[in-house]
Formats: structure tokens, C-alpha cells, sequence
């Protein structure tokens, strides 16, 4: 076409189609910006406050589409955050709570529909009454659980045109709802098993687990109650330097926690040089008091062990030439006190440890790493003995402290008993009340490591009427 014969008509509608253009153009890349910078802002959720990135997504929307105004409500339905409201500045001060009186509001919530006005009718929502109003509900299974609200001083900024991008953007947020909570879900689940894991072998808390999250509460169990305590430790740790009495309560206890998740048990607390745990509860177990008896005797197995290991330490590394790793033993100090001259080399894996990364990380510790001196064996001469007290009966267990902080413990006589059976106890011995002998006394011919069982005279135990049956169970002590 020649540019002489283009009339001023012909291109005022070329200009006018262009700028029509372009302007089209720049709003999508608006748009575009609205949700790139809204993904943006939900791959920071590691390192910004919840809170604030719905603000963000709020402040977007508003800046890109040039809105006096955006809210975002949380309704009841919403387990993020229940009827709260999220918001942007106002040209003018507002107090958001405000809408839940307004028919609009209302109307959006009730009838669950989008409600479009090109100038509000609410003479006491603003003072000025020039804005015009989008709202959207956002659904889950039928249940509002989310509004967005947006205002514009232009009446025609949510046109028909606009709709379908504003329904986007909904769509958007309600994904970024459903993400978020399972995200922050799964962080508070793995926190959680991170605590239980102080208590529970994992089969354990997987169980937990199925039943839904964890809550604080308690509930009458049967269960039975051991107590497990180091004879004369208090006396001979006083010749121990500090560091030597850690390392070596850290052996300990890594030898005998396991036992105690491998026969169903629960890891109640440490007192000490002591050690709590329950039987049969939060899963149940009408083998608790056989089971409790099991971890017993097998403990007194593998002190004999530990004791073998500790006096045979020469020049501060530990002899390890035929250690047996068993399932689910934790191993993980014992390899921290290795000197990168120890024998590891016959060391058997009999299965569910993972052990590779922590074999090679023997030979890299050095005679000057860092942090605290865990290498150091410590030598015993007499070796260690102990002392178990078991009982059997009712009390109440369950999750105690705070949402934030969850402790699994139990209590009831039951318990105070079994504290007071282990003190009466002598070195390497296994006293039992006769709640728990009557429960297992028929599988005596199943028991390991065992040499015989001892009626004892009923005995009066310490703030109790009536007196209680015990038995002493003797350990194989090779």
C-alpha cells in the first residue's frame, strides 16, 4: 500500500488497533508478572514467615493490576488458618473485620458465587463510595475455604475480560493452599517422628502414625513397667573424669535402647544412669510382660559384652576384631570412639543397620579432630552390673507437654511400684512383682539366657498398705 494514499481515517484505525494491541500485550505480561512473582514467592517458604506470603500474593495482584485494595479471607473451613483475614493496604484506614456484616460478604460465603459491582452500595464500608468490587469464592469439596476480594477505583477494571484471569489467579492461590499444607504438614510429621524417635523404634511409630496426628491426652493402658539402673555408679564415676562418665553411660545406653524397641518396648525417659521403659503401650501387647522379661535377660547378655569390650581396652582403642552389630542397635558412638587404628575389618552386619557410611568415617578420625574427644576408651576394672525391676498393671499413658514439645510417658502406682521393686534388686539381678510373673509364668520354657526363677517372701513396699508378691529371675552372667 503506498503511504500517500493512506487517508488520516484509514490511520487513526491503524493506531488505534496497535495501541489496542499493544495494550492488550502489556496486560498479559502483567498477568504473567502476577503469577511468576506469586510462584516466586512460594519457592521462598523455607526462609519467610507463612503469614507473609499470602500478603506477597495479595501485594502482586495489587501492584500489577493497579487495585486500591486486595483481601484475602481464611474462612472456618480452612486448616491453614481459620476465619482470618489477610490484606493490602487501604487508600483509606478500614478494619477488614467489617465485612462480615456486609450483604455481599455474605452472599459469597452462603450462595458460594462471584459477586461483581462497578460501584459498592455500602454507604458505611468507605467514606467514599467510588470503588468497584470483584469477589470470588475459592471451593474445597463443596466448602468455601477462601474469598478473594479486590477493589479498584476504575469501574471497569473487573470486565469480563478480566474474569477469566481473576479466576486464574483463584485457582492459583488454592493450589498454593493445598501445597503449603501438606508441605508444612509433612515438616510438622517429620518433627514429630523426630521426637518419637526419642521413644519408639520406627515400626512403632509408623503405627502411631496410621492412627492420625499426634494429640495430648491420656488413656487408661495395661502395661508393663521397667526399671533399669546401674549398681554403685554414683561411687565409682566420682574417680571418673566427666568426659570419661559420658562416653561411657553413652555405650550403655546404646547397647541397651535397642533391646528395648526390638521387644515391642517404649523408651519412656533416662534418669541418670537409670533407664524407664513400658511395655504394651501405645500399641498393645498381651505379650508385654513376657516381652519385658525377654529384653531383660537379653540386656544382661549383652552387658556381659560391653564388660568383655571394656576390659579389654589397651592404649585407649577399644579391641573390636569380632564385634557382632546386631538389628537395629544404634552404633553410632561406638564408632565415633574408634582411633583410626581400631580393626574393623571382621566386623558382621546381621541385618537392618545401616553401617557403610559410619565404617568409613572411622579411618578419617584423627588423633586432633574436632569438638568433643569421642574416641577415648574407658576401662572399667570390675566391669558393670545392674539391677531390673519390673511390674505389671494399670495406669494411664500418653502424650503430655505441649503441641510444640510432645512427651510419651506414663503414670500411675504402677509405676512407683516398679521403681521401688528395682531398689530392693541386688547387683545383676531381675526382681518381678507377681502381676507380671501370672501373665508369662507359662512361657518360662521360651526364655534365653535364663537360669532360674525364685519365689521371694511378699515384702511391704515403701508408702504401700498391702504387701506385693516378688520373683527373682537369674541371668545367665558368662
Amino acid at each position: 500500500m503506498n503511504a500517500q494514499n493512506i487517508t488520516t481515517t484509514q490511520f487513526e484505525i491503524f493506531r488505534k488497533n496497535y495501541l489496542s494491541v499493544q495494550t492488550k500485550y502489556e496486560e498479559k505480561i502483567r498477568e504473567l508478572s502476577i503469577i511468576k512473582e506469586m510462584n516466586v514467592t512460594m519457592q521462598q517458604i523455607d526462609h519467610i514467615d507463612q503469614d507473609l506470603i499470602w500478603i506477597r500474593h495479595l501485594e502482586c495482584i495489587k501492584k500489577y493490576k493497579n487495585l486500591a485494595a486486595a483481601v484475602l479471607y481464611f474462612s472456618n473451613n480452612n486448616v491453614i488458618k481459620r476465619d482470618h483475614f489477610f490484606y493490602t493496604d487501604f487508600e483509606e484506614p478500614f478494619d477488614c473485620t467489617s465485612f462480615k456484616n456486609i450483604s455481599f460478604f455474605k452472599k459469597i460465603l452462603s450462595e458460594k458465587t462471584t459477586v461483581i459491582m462497578e460501584n459498592l452500595d455500602e454507604p458505611y464500608l468507605f467514606s467514599e463510595l467510588n470503588y468497584s468490587f470483584y469477589g470470588q469464592p475459592i471451593l474445597f469439596s463443596g466448602k468455601v475455604i477462601a474469598v478473594l476480594m479486590l477493589f479498584s477505583r476504575q469501574r471497569t477494571a473487573f470486565e469480563q475480560a478480566n474474569r477469566f484471569f481473576y479466576s486464574i489467579v483463584c485457582d492459583n492461590l488454592y493450589n498454593n493452599m493445598v501445597f503449603l499444607r501438606l508441605y508444612y504438614g509433612k515438616l510438622d510429621e517429620e518433627k514429630q517422628m523426630i521426637q518419637l524417635s526419642r521413644f519408639f523404634s520406627k515400626n512403632v511409630i509408623g503405627e502411631i502414625f496410621k492412627k492420625g496426628k499426634l494429640k495430648l491426652g491420656g488413656e487408661k493402658k495395661r502395661v508393663a513397667v521397667m526399671f533399669v539402673d546401674l549398681k554403685g555408679f554414683t561411687s565409682f564415676s566420682e574417680e571418673m573424669e566427666p568426659e570419661d562418665v559420658v562416653i561411657l553411660l553413652n555405650r550403655f545406653f546404646s547397647y541397651m535402647i535397642p533391646i528395648i524397641f526390638r521387644y515391642k518396648g517404649t523408651l519412656d525417659k533416662l534418669i541418670g544412669d537409670g533407664i524407664m521403659a513400658v511395655f504394651g503401650s501405645p500399641i498393645d501387647d498381651n505379650e508385654s510382660c513376657l516381652n519385658s522379661v525377654k529384653a531383660a535377660l537379653e540386656m544382661f547378655t549383652v552387658l556381659n559384652t560391653l564388660n568383655k569390650e571394656l576390659k579389654k581396652c589397651e592404649n585407649g582403642v577399644p579391641n573390636i576384631d569380632s564385634i557382632t552389630i546386631e538389628s537395629g542397635i544404634e552404633i553410632r558412638e561406638t564408632l565415633r570412639m574408634l582411633d583410626n587404628n581400631s580393626n574393623i575389618d571382621n566386623i558382621k552386619d546381621d541385618g537392618n543397620v545401616e553401617i557403610n557410611q559410619e565404617l568409613e568415617d572411622v579411618s578419617s578420625i584423627g588423633k586432633n579432630s574436632g569438638g568433643i574427644e569421642m574416641r577415648r576408651c574407658v576401662e572399667v576394672e570390675n566391669g558393670l552390673s545392674m539391677s531390673i525391676g519390673i511390674n505389671y498393671g494399670e495406669l494411664v499413658a500418653g502424650f503430655m507437654g505441649s503441641e510444640q514439645h510432645l512427651n510419651y510417658t506414663v503414670v500411675g502406682d504402677v509405676v512407683n511400684s516398679a521403681q521401688r521393686i528395682q531398689s530392693l534388686a541386688g547387683s545383676n539381678e531381675i526382681f518381678i512383682s507377681g502381676s507380671v510373673y501370672d501373665e508369662m509364668c507359662n512361657n518360662l520354657n521360651t526364655l534365653e539366657n535364663f537360669e532360674s526363677v525364685i519365689r521371694l517372701d511378699d515384702v511391704k513396699l515403701k508408702g504401700k498398705e498391702k504387701k506385693v508378691s516378688l520373683y527373682k529371675l537369674k541371668p545367665l552372667l558368662k
